[in-house]
């Protein structure tokens, strides 16, 4: 049984590897991050919202051709009672 890291990366494949190296990239990079976090609760919901306008996000809301439904389409909803 391996008893030391080096132990184990000998016997990795060369794309599991590739796999821990990226992992390894991540948990550093994510280290400075855990101090800058931001978290949606603190960001004011006008601010959201005012990005969400600025961006390009929901422009494809405006395009007619997502008009797809009119007053006539559907029908009356109807609740299943118990």
């Amino acid at each position: 049984m391996p008893s030391s890291l080096n132990d184990y990366l000998n016997k990795l494949t060369p794309q599991e590897k590739a796999e821990l190296e990226t992992f390894a990239a991540f948990l550093i990079a994510r280290r400075g991050l855990r101090s800058s976090a931001i978290l949606a609760d603190e960001i004011p919901s006008a601010e959201l919202m005012a990005l969400a306008m600025q961006s390009s996000s929901f422009d494809w809301l405006a395009d007619a051709d997502e008009d797809i439904y009119g007053p006539t389409d559907g029908g009356e909803a109807t609740w299943l009672r118990e």
